[in-house]
């Protein structure tokens, strides 16, 4: 879960001690939406007793907790279906940010960005029931070969070689491993550091599913995520201003990287 922030020659030197509050913030209730599909460990739901609880929890939660407590400003956070998280955000009405979205030319477009924060690995994944000695797969594009499956609603930015509109898309992680298993689908490309989130929570051992294979996927870069904001209003531009100077400070403390790190309980 390493950060990942592009700084300019003596940026870091030229900050303030700490950001100071946008006028358009202050006094005001922040809403977060982000994926209902979850996105461990920088999104989740608390598991007690092996079952989900209601409260929201993650690394990227606690990255934005801690720049909101330094300013004093609250926030609410609720996880919904992706696309209409998306939704939500783009009218900027009840949510004006989420917490872990990839760049590309339509969200640039329709929303804000904050500096690109973390970065995660793309893995492909396929089942050794019906490809036992594995898939040939030496560039992304060879995915192309294969019936492709992928989440609602998810960009794939990187994966620009990859022919998108035929993926067979499913609500989540757990959903895509049954439809490897069942044939209904061939590979898909996901980010490795999630699907092991994923099995840390115990939504389902993939780490330990023998029948389900995986590796690098060759030709694609690291994959940078970002927060995004409201475009609707003053306040996700004000949301940005903050976001970015404080990201930039905590990476000067070194407690951005330590709020990444964090291990799920």
């Amino acid at each position: 879960m390493t950060a990942w922030l592009t700084l300019a020659p003596g940026m870091l030197a030229a900050l303030p001690a700490q950001a100071q509050t946008p006028a358009a913030l202050v006094g005001g209730t922040i809403g977060i939406c982000d994926d209902a599909a979850e996105w461990p460990p920088y999104i989740y739901y608390r598991r007690e007793a092996g079952g989900k609880t209601a409260e929201v929890r993650g690394n990227s939660l606690d990255v934005v907790a801690a720049i909101f407590a330094r300013h004093g400003i609250r926030h609410t956070i609720r996880l919904l279906p992706w696309k209409r998280c998306l939704q939500e955000l783009a009218s900027g009405t009840q949510y004006q940010m989420l917490l872990s979205a990839s760049s590309n030319p339509e969200r640039l477009a329709a929303y804000h960005l904050s500096l690109p924060y973390y970065q995660t690995h793309y893995h492909y994944f396929y089942s050794r029931r019906t490809h036992p000695n594995g898939l040939d797969v030496r560039r992304q594009a060879d995915l192309n070969r294969y019936t492709l499956g992928g989440i609602y609603g998810y960009a794939y930015s990187l994966l620009g070689e990859v022919n998108k509109e035929a993926m067979t898309r499913t609500g989540n992680y757990v959903s895509l491993v049954k439809m490897l298993h069942l044939g209904r689908i061939e590979v898909f490309a996901e980010d490795i550091e999630v699907i092991e989130g994923m099995s840390r929570l115990g939504a389902y051992d993939f780490a330990n599913d023998p029948e389900l294979g995986h590796a690098p996927l060759p030709g694609v870069s690291a994959n940078a995520f970002h927060m995004m904001f409201t475009k609707a209003s003053p306040v996700g531009a004000a949301l940005k201003e903050l976001i970015d100077r404080e990201l930039l400070l905590m990476e000067k403390s070194g407690q951005l990287q330590k709020l990444l790190d964090a291990p799920l309980p």
